[in-house]
């Protein structure tokens, strides 16, 4: 079997500076999708953020959201309440809203066809056709005053139940001492009560498993301290959770059935929890700025996107590695930060080279698939020239199909990963 090995280009500089504000990721835990605010951009990616091809919407308003109910169908939704819906994975975007809110800041379906916009202004946007017809729900105010709520966070476990949640991060040097409303409906919208009305924190998204146990996250604007409300009698209580020294204002929450929960935001901060929001674990990221957006496919695949960087993790986030921003300490051929394996063009029979000038002493490559399993390990001793050969077989002696492959020094850490396309002529 002849092979090469192509080291993938990182993404380009300009990109670095993107504002990534929402992410989604396939049932299928590979295709997956980026869009951006304060520009129009969207990329897909059918390898979990290995390569990415940016998608085209013709619209001069920025991006908030964007959610995929399958590889296939997508909806994305942004300022002016402008709604574009895709039947094709995004390669062709079809506008299905303009207008209501100043901005529609999270979209959700819960099948094909019943789907709900939170937007500015106290404004609630509602199709029940796959959103070829949208409606739009006026709060009133009181208790919903339109000059100070904003709603950021929809979730409906059914058709019927469903919650919203309010929030308004601080704009300059304005602390608002607190704007957090969570709202519910047991008719499907027609009826809304507040639920809690909060004068410390601001909430900015809302998960629930049935009617009775859901989470909401946020934070306080005066000390970016960050907040998760758990309540398992339907918001009857809510009960502060303790979370790790360190975590900041967050801004997204994603559940993968009733254990596993992700909730991102300022600083980087991304919190886990493995027992249903009874305790909650920092995991370490790479970046250093706010991420607005997490999305998991199961319990082990999954991406964050923020400002100026999107990462994805393919073991559940006990490591994060870069896929789009964020740049600068890496070269147009793809190497990684000080310290990791460099894979090498290489035009030889039967095999892939990796350099080890940036490793020290002996060390063990490993080499995974994109779902994260160990393919193979490597043996070898760093330091300048020195290399190590793949001859693109597996653990058992099998070559590898084609596709996106991961090398680390193992057991190494999250940015001493490297992405590599690896290409069976035989394929």
């Amino acid at each position: 079997m002849r092979t090469t090995i192509v080291a993938l280009l990182a993404a380009a500089a300009a990109l670095a500076s993107e504002n990534y504000h929402g992410v989604a990721v396939a049932p299928d835990g590979m295709n997956s999708w980026v869009v951006t605010n304060e520009t129009t951009l969207v990329f897909h990616s059918t390898d979990l953020g290995g390569t990415w091809q940016e998608q085209t919407i013709t619209t001069i308003r920025d991006f908030f959201d964007v959610f995929f109910l399958d590889d296939l169908k997508g909806w994305t939704c942004g300022r002016v309440g402008d709604i574009w819906h895709t039947e094709n994975g995004g390669d062709s975007w079809f506008r299905q809203n303009l207008g209501g809110p100043k901005f529609a800041t999270k979209i959700r379906f819960i099948d094909e066809n019943v789907g709900w916009a939170a937007g500015g202004e106290a404004i609630l946007l509602h199709t029940t056709d796959g959103g070829s017809e949208w409606q739009m729900t006026f709060f009133p105010n009181p208790p919903f005053p339109s000059d100070t709520v904003d709603f950021y966070g929809v979730y409906f476990h059914h058709p019927d139940t469903g919650w919203l949640v309010a929030g308004r991060f601080p704009s300059g040097d304005t602390f608002a001492r607190g704007q957090g409303f969570i709202a519910r409906t047991v008719n499907g919208g027609t009826d809304w009560a507040l639920n809690r009305r909060d004068t410390v924190y601001d909430f900015f998204d809302v998960a629930f498993l049935d009617g009775l146990r859901g989470w909401v996250v946020g934070g306080d604007d005066r000390t970016m301290a960050a907040v998760v409300l758990q309540t398992t009698n339907g918001g009857e209580d809510w009960n502060e959770a303790v979370l790790p020294p360190g975590a900041q204002y967050l801004r997204a929450l994603e559940f993968v059935g009733p254990r596993h929960g992700w909730a991102c935001g300022r600083g980087g901060t991304v919190v886990h929890t493995s027992d249903g929001g009874t305790s909650w674990q920092l995991q370490p990221t790479p970046a250093d700025t706010t991420l607005f957006d997490v999305d998991f496919a199961d319990t082990l695949r999954g991406m964050i996107a923020g400002n100026s960087v999107v990462y994805f993790t393919t073991d559940g986030g006990n490591s994060w590695l870069r896929a789009l921003g964020a740049v600068s300490d890496e070269t147009d051929g793809g190497v990684p930060q000080q310290g990791g394996p460099r894979p090498v063009e290489n035009p030889a029979r039967a095999v892939a080279r990796f350099a080890l000038d940036g490793v020290v002493g002996d060390c063990v490559l490993a080499v995974h698939d994109i779902a994260g399993r160990v393919v193979r390990e490597l043996h070898g001793s760093g330091g300048a020239g020195a290399l190590v050969e793949w001859d693109g077989l597996d653990r058992s002696g099998r070559g590898v199909p084609s596709g996106v492959y991961l090398v680390r020094v193992a057991p190494g850490g999250p940015d001493q990963a490297v992405r590599f396309v690896f290409i069976a002529e035989a394929d």
